[in-house]
């Protein structure tokens, strides 16, 4: 006969009373957390109205004896103020926040900076001026004053960038903040020295501010949907929108990986291009030691055909001066720039007939010849440098090394 298993009360009455605690835990850290999200709320609000009324206090900037003037000094508690608003705009325009690991190991990859979680710092500054500086400095990009460098912030642990941007430059503040801007009625003029007035230039006289708003979000958008969601669409944008900044990640950071990004840039700067290669491909990390960009030049062999108007990064690398670089290249660094110089052009001259058409000579060809003629103890020495390092691991190098023979 099949048995029938009685509950025991005792156990329905203790699994009742578990239920109800894990019940009330739950609500309770549920209330508590919403009591700290609220909190923190009105911490931040508070904040952001103190700084409002401060820069509408001091207006955007001012004038005396007809010279413009700044009336305001940024410091870090400006960016501080703005950060819950742009993750807002962030996030109300699709932005997609991604992981601490993720987020550094991209800021490595494009602007060769090295993030510290467990570090006090909440930002890390890149100055687009002076790739190199490292020391923190608050200034709002403002095209009218040419000594100020072109910069952005690093927004650690809130992983996105930004500019640094006055409230008004972000906010309506006029309709959100209605009772501050009133402050704005009364702002004319700010002491100066001697008892001297500077005449303040307000944030609600500027004729294109509702524009310039939508712009900075728009930046603000693209540029972290481009670098951290991969968006093709604001690559897009910032192409029509941003070129400074694109044109920067490759000519100033050396991010290269992107080769559309890349592409762009090249074909911006063809005319130019003597002084792109000048600038661009052997340059100083800031530690000091030679970086060669080497998909620029994977770049030049790829696009470079027998076609004359696809030559002109070919000639540019080809008059490249090693020794006459304000770089001042080492010996050592000066045979590896050789080296990279004639894998790719001398590979270009051997592969084109158009380009030995039109050129007499090719790199390494031109160093043999001379040399053959005089000290061929250069000759020997680049040789010997060569196969010493295994040819730098380059595909061309040994076929251009035994090619320039021709030339005797």
């Amino acid at each position: 006969m099949k048995q029938i298993s009685i509950q025991n009360p005792l156990q329905e009455v203790i699994r009742d009373m578990k239920n109800r605690i894990i019940i009330l835990f739950l609500t309770f850290s549920t209330i508590l957390c919403c009591q700290e999200n609220k909190t923190k709320k009105i911490s931040q609000n508070t904040m952001i109205n103190k700084v409002l009324q401060d820069q509408i206090k001091h207006g955007v900037s001012g004038e005396i004896f007809e010279t413009d003037i700044s009336t305001y000094n940024y410091s870090e508690i400006d960016l501080d103020a703005t950060i819950s608003i742009l993750q807002d705009e962030l996030k109300n325009n699709g932005y997609k926040f991604i992981s601490n690991d993720i987020f550094n190991t991209k800021i490595k990859k494009v602007f060769k900076r090295i993030l510290v979680d467990t570090t006090s710092t909440k930002y890390v500054y890149i100055n687009f001026n002076e790739k190199c500086d490292r020391k923190i400095k608050f200034y709002r990009n403002d095209n009218s004053i040419d000594l100020t460098p072109y910069s952005i912030y690093i927004v650690k642990n809130n992983n996105f960038i930004t500019q640094l941007y006055a409230i008004p430059e972000i906010i309506d503040y006029l309709k959100e903040s209605s009772d501050i801007s009133k402050i704005e009625e009364n702002v004319a003029t700010l002491p100066y020295e001697n008892n001297e007035k500077i005449k303040v230039l307000k944030w609600k006289d500027i004729p294109d501010l509702k524009q310039q708003r939508k712009n900075n979000i728009q930046t603000l958008v693209h540029r972290n949907k481009y670098l951290f969601n991969d968006n093709k669409a604001s690559l897009v944008w910032l192409k029509f929108n941003d070129e400074y900044f694109l044109e920067s990640l490759v000519t100033t950071f050396g991010y290269t990986e992107d080769k559309e990004l890349l592409d762009w840039v090249m074909q911006r700067n063809r005319s130019k291009a003597v002084d792109f290669i000048n600038n661009n491909v052997f340059v100083r990390n800031c530690k000091g030691e030679l970086e060669i960009r080497e998909d620029i030049l994977k770049y030049i062999e790829q696009k470079t055909t027998d076609e004359e108007n696809t030559h002109d990064y070919a000639k540019a690398l080809y008059h490249y001066e090693v020794y006459e670089n304000p770089n001042k290249w080492t010996e050592k660094e000066a045979y590896k720039i050789l080296a990279y110089k004639s894998n790719t052009y001398d590979y270009l001259f051997m592969k084109y007939k158009n380009i030995r058409d039109n050129n007499r000579w090719n790199i390494l060809g031109s160093i043999f010849y001379y040399s053959n003629r005089g000290d061929e103890k250069e000759w020997k020495e680049i040789e010997k440098n060569f196969e010493m390092n295994n040819y730098y691991n380059l595909p061309h190098l040994k076929e251009a090394l035994e090619y320039a023979y021709i030339f005797e």
